[in-house]
């Protein structure tokens, strides 16, 4: 492990960090030659094959060659192979061979590979030399005459004087690091070594065991040596892989949503910072009044200093007919970088060019990687340059612009916004809706409750509590379009009222996307904190004409929410709200409407796109009420869940269902049947002994049952639904996530669930050949699914434009009015004859 103070960067009372350095080095020098003065510094080794210095010198080159950078919780750190050639110089070589062998080989590596200053080259030095004193020292001291690679004994004092070295190389890392103004991070340290040193030692120890038999046979290890290199790289690719397909999910969601150019920008910056592990990001724009590089915002929003010009001559140059990412650090032999770094205030920084037309109109940074590795990698310059892609287009809609306020409107508004957050307050919301209803019927109110926030401010103060608010009102913004208005009611609540609503989906719709805006983590004190909602909805007439009525039925509703309901987002619902005795009736009915035959199943056919056969059917459950009528499945549902009668409705329906798609089996029409799964079925105990007692019953295979499950539904409880669902895919049937896109957290937990297909929400399929930001979402998740090797239906299919579009974009499975709406069983056959009429199948399918 090498130091990785800066030099003199922070003066204290009695001495310089420099001349601390200094010292340092010399104390360690010494002791090291007062402890090799206790021992016999000619042993020689006990075997018949020994190893010369030379050949100590390199293997230590070698093993510093192959250190590689560990990310261990969100910080890289290097792991090295150092305490080998300290082991192997213990029980193969002399002390004076071992040492001299050792500085040797590490002075070369420092001089030629690291290029270090004078002040860190020595001190690594002298930690060096050290580090031999005390392993010689206590190996010899521990172990007498009988320090023997064939004595198991030995093996454990090797270790101890391998950690004794370790612990004095962590020291003086910390000292450097303290006095140089570093954080080091102690405990993820200690983790690490405790890890490498033992099997450091033991790599060695097999070495040396190797070589004392049979000197060739130590080439064995390079084989191992080299597939456990090459596994590491391959899992690392695959991590970033899938981390860089992640942003671009969510980036192309931001961008093409037509929001602020400011807004898309700052919220880069965090992710950048964040995904990166810098310690800032920036953004710089070009001056329109000089054309010169001056700093906009970093991730915290403040705006600050213009280039030096030496710097900004350096960066034109380096981006002359270029457009990809660059690093520079102040350790560059490059002067141009070294001057860049500074300019940026770096040790190290990776900097990427915004373009428009052809120009440069830009550059977006991120400075100073976090860690003990403190440097940007190759690896990062791909997804950086996504990033500053992504900030590219949401510029060139706009100028990122200031604005001024006077006193008399400060006045103003303070009496009608929250002054934590900005937004508008409780009675201005009010006028708002008031307004909004003035001028339409169709308006809808939300309300947001953050779940969670009390043990935000319990466990890290109100400060943070603060934080959190701030940063949730910041999203809400920036989730909306400007026909839209939030509020924060008060405490954890917000609000936002839609003015232009097409109806109760179209609410449904916004509610789902800004809680999914606010769900991203986000870091509070050092911690990374989850963002959970619950979602209250009512809208005009149906719940009310007037802005009291619309906000006391949106409460109820987030009550609802709160409660369980639901699946975190709910509407008004007489039928749940306490003050009305339709609740009561329909939760008695509807047990009898399940035993008198009443609730039935209908079904709707999935159709492959690729050839316009019908592949199977999802099961949907009806019920005709005697007095009332259709009643709405979200009215049934919610009401079966909140009194337990959800139970026998699954096992209702899973029975209904796995039995018609039996018959469909012994009739020749292998058709699979998907049912969906509440959030109180998944936390249902004897769900899994449900499902394979059903499907033993009728004898039916369990790949052709496809559970349906939603994304919001596993964020109730991560853990133990993804136990069940794992049960339940150890049984044999088919996972699928419903509504994908819509949920909490769709690529966080996506990975972690064992599903073999999803569902894109039908509100982009309804928009995608009418709106370019629902395609480029439709064709993101479609890229994601195939990343993953997962099928995914689409829902909603309503004309032909949207079925040639999603065949020409290569989505295995669709849904929707245009072939077949639900259907009784006994009408299947004929929807699969209207379906072969459509003649969908293409003449030459080409997928993109």
């Amino acid at each position: 492990m090498q130091s990785g103070g800066d030099d003199d960067t922070v003066a204290t009372p009695w001495l310089r960090p420099g001349t601390r350095t200094g010292l340092l080095s010399l104390a360690l020098v010494a002791g090291a030659l007062g402890l090799l003065s206790l021992t016999n510094l000619h042993r020689a080794p006990s075997t018949s094959h020994h190893l010369d210095w030379w050949a100590i010198a390199i293997i230590s080159i070698v093993v510093e060659l192959m250190a590689f950078d560990l990310e261990f919780r969100r910080a890289v750190y290097t792991f090295t192979f150092s305490e080998i050639p300290l082991v192997l110089g213990l029980f193969l070589a002399s002390p004076t061979h071992l040492i001299i062998g050792r500085l040797v080989g590490e002075l070369i590596f420092l001089t030629v590979k690291s290029r270090q200053p004078v002040r860190k080259w020595s001190l690594n030095i002298a930690s060096f030399l050290g580090e031999c004193a005390i392993a010689v020292v206590v190996a010899h001291g521990l172990s007498s005459r009988h320090f023997e690679i064939n004595r198991p004994s030995s093996w454990l004092v090797a270790l101890v004087a391998v950690s004794a070295a370790d612990l004095l190389s962590f020291v003086v890392v910390a000292l450097a690091v303290r006095w140089h103004g570093g954080v080091l991070r102690f405990r993820s340290i200690v983790s690490i070594g405790a890890l490498t040193a033992p099997v450091n030692t033991s790599l060695a120890l097999i070495a040396a065991l190797l070589f004392a038999m049979q000197p060739w046979a130590t080439l064995l290890l390079g084989g191992i040596g080299g597939f456990l290199a090459l596994s590491y790289r391959s899992y690392t690719a695959s991590t970033r892989r899938f981390e860089s397909l992640s942003l671009l999910y969510d980036f192309t969601k931001l961008v093409t949503s037509g929001k602020e150019p400011d807004d898309v920008v700052e919220a880069m910056l965090g992710q950048a910072k964040d995904l990166l592990g810098a310690e800032r990001a920036e953004l710089w724009l070009v001056d329109e009044s000089d054309h010169h590089f001056a700093l906009v915002v970093d991730d915290d929003g403040r705006s600050q200093r213009a280039l030096p010009r030496d710097a900004e001559k350096s960066l034109r140059r380096w981006f002359d007919g270029s457009t990809s990412a660059r690093v520079a650090s102040t350790e560059s032999r490059d002067a141009a970088e070294r001057s860049i770094a500074a300019a940026f205030a770096a040790d190290s920084c990776m900097i990427a060019p915004l373009t428009t037309g052809g120009h440069t109109i830009g550059l977006v940074a991120v400075v100073n990687r976090l860690g003990e590795a403190k440097r940007f990698r190759a690896q990062d310059r791909p997804l950086f340059d996504t990033l500053a892609g992504h900030a590219s287009v949401a510029i060139d809609n706009g100028r990122l612009v200031g604005r001024l306020h006077d006193q008399d409107r400060q006045i103003e508004h303070e009496s009608t916004h929250d002054a934590l957050t900005g937004l508008a307050n409780r009675a201005l919301f009010t006028e708002s809706v008031r307004a909004a209803l003035d001028t339409r019927d169709d308006v809808g109110v939300a309300i947001f409750d953050l779940d969670g926030f009390r043990e935000i401010n319990d466990t890290l103060g109100h400060d943070a509590g603060d934080r959190v608010l701030v940063e949730v009102g910041r999203r809400i913004g920036a989730a909306i379009d400007s026909t839209m208005s939030v509020a924060r009611l008060g405490a954890d609540e917000f609000a936002v009222v839609v003015t232009e609503s097409t109806g109760r989906d179209h609410l449904d719709v916004v509610a789902r996307h800004i809680r999914t805006a606010m769900s991203v983590p986000l870091l509070v004190g050092g911690l990374s904190v989850n963002i959970g909602s619950s979602v209250g909805l009512a809208a005009a007439p149906h719940d009310g004409r007037d802005a009291a009525s619309l906000l006391s039925k949106a409460d109820i509703a987030l009550h609802d929410a709160k409660s369980g309901s639901g699946d975190g987002v709910q509407f008004y619902n007489a039928d749940t709200d306490t003050n009305t005795p339709r609740r009561l009736a329909m939760a008695h009915d509807l047990r009898d409407a399940i035993d008198d035959g009443d609730v039935w199943v209908a079904y709707q056919p999935k159709v492959a796109l690729s050839s316009g056969a019908v592949t199977g059917f999802e099961a949907l459950v009806r019920w005709m009420h005697p007095v009332h009528g259709a009643i709405r499945p979200d009215e049934f549902i919610s009401v079966a869940e909140r009194t337990g009668a959800i139970h026998p409705l699954t096992e209702h329906v899973l029975n209904t269902a796995v039995a018609q798609a039996a018959t469909w089996c012994l009739d020749g029409q292998p058709w699979s049947v998907a049912v969906n799964l509440s959030m109180r079925s998944l936390h249902d105990p004897g769900l899994v002994d449900l499902v394979r007692r059903v499907l033993d019953e009728h004898v039916l295979a369990p790949h052709r049952l496809t559970l349906e499950i939603t994304e919001s539904n596993v964020m109730g409880d991560p853990d133990a639904t993804i136990w069940v669902l794992n049960q339940l895919a150890a049984v044999g049937v088919r996972l699928s996530v419903d509504d994908f896109g819509t949920g909490y957290s769709s690529l966080a937990y996506l990975q972690r669930l064992p599903v073999h297909e999803m569902k894109i929400d039908k509100s982009f399929i309804f928009s995608m050949t009418r709106d370019h930001a629902s395609d480029a979402i439709v064709r993101s998740i479609l890229d994601l699914a195939r990343n993953m090797s997962l099928s995914v239906v689409a829902e909603g299919i309503e004309d032909r434009d949207a079925w040639d579009r999603l065949q020409l974009l290569g989505c295995s499975q669709a849904q929707g009015f245009y072939m077949a709406k639900p259907t009784p069983a006994a009408g299947i056959n004929d929807a699969v004859r209207g379906i072969a009429a459509l003649a969908l199948a293409p003449a030459n399918l080409v997928t993109s």
